[in-house]
């Protein structure tokens, strides 16, 4: 009887993971995809971005690092390798981490959109000194451009966020062998 209690908590286990895979494998789908009345001004939600900040909540410092930089790599690989995303995501991921030791904070769906919010344009702010570093593009083109994106990308990305925060809340809880 024992026995079979393992075997069914590492079957949940198993599934825990094969969600969360899923879940990537969804948002990457849907940074490919262009739904209408999910873009504002051509600019669709950071899916990937979304997942990162809900992931490194629940996590400690290395997780979130080790995250940021496969997600950085997935995000590459679907859109181009320059700008690179895996610096800003993992300043995001440094952020997200540690915002949550502070016991001021609660862990609630308001609170993340806020942090959504700040990260999104964090990261677009990264994006935006990696084109004008790399780059013959005038720097007034970029940074009026940058305004542009990165608000937009915050506000749209942090109303999405209770869409992916709520499915994702109980899976991405740390699996007995994460524990901080």
């Amino acid at each position: 009887m024992l026995k079979r209690l393992d075997i069914s908590s590492k079957n949940k286990d198993w599934l825990r993971l094969f969600l969360i895979v899923f879940s990537l494998i969804i948002c990457c789908l849907l940074l490919l995809v262009r739904i209408s009345g999910l873009e504002l001004i051509g600019i669709t939600p950071n899916w990937l971005l979304m997942w990162l900040v809900i992931w490194s909540v629940k996590r400690n410092l290395w997780q979130s690092i080790v995250a940021a930089i496969c997600l950085g790599l997935i995000w590459d690989s679907l859109t181009g390798f320059f700008p690179s995303h895996i610096l800003g995501l993992i300043i995001v991921s440094l952020f997200t981490s540690n915002v949550y030791k502070n016991k001021y904070v609660k862990e609630d769906v308001i609170s993340l959109t806020l942090i959504v919010f700040a990260m999104a344009i964090m990261n677009e702010t990264i994006i935006a000194l990696q084109y004008s570093i790399q780059t013959q593009i005038p720097l007034i083109d970029i940074w009026l451009n940058y305004q542009k994106n990165s608000l937009t990308s915050a506000i749209i990305s942090s109303l999405w966020t209770p869409l992916i925060y709520y499915p994702l809340d109980y899976i991405l809880k740390p699996l007995p062998f994460e524990k901080k």
